[in-house]
């Protein structure tokens, strides 16, 4: 997907990805928003969009994860904290994130 400036939009292809199994429940604001605050508190009005934010560090590779971030104005170390967020939460660990962020953290 690429914007106007043509540049990719990294929130439109995460949460297409994401929405692949279940429709159009999670919105590119939405994820953004989760990835600004690191939690998916922030979109605790929609607990579908929330579970599907969940999944952002098992289903997607970290460079679009980190691409995400930026795109949202948010920080990888935001962006991690929604990550270890997401393991509270019972969600499996994820090497290549946590690998592609150890030097960053």
């Amino acid at each position: 997907m690429q914007n106007p400036a043509g540049n990719t939009d990294s929130l439109g292809l995460a949460v297409t990805h994401l929405n692949a199994p279940v429709g159009a429940v999670l919105h590119t604001e939405q994820l953004a928003g989760a990835l600004r605050a690191g939690s998916v508190n922030a979109i605790a009005d929609s607990p579908m969009a929330a579970a599907l934010v969940s999944y952002l560090f098992v289903e997607l590779d970290p460079r679009l994860i980190a691409s995400c971030a930026n795109q949202a104005g948010a920080s990888v170390a935001l962006a991690n904290v929604l990550y270890e967020e997401s393991l509270r939460n019972a969600m499996p660990r994820v090497a290549a994130w946590e690998q592609a962020v150890a030097h960053l953290l």
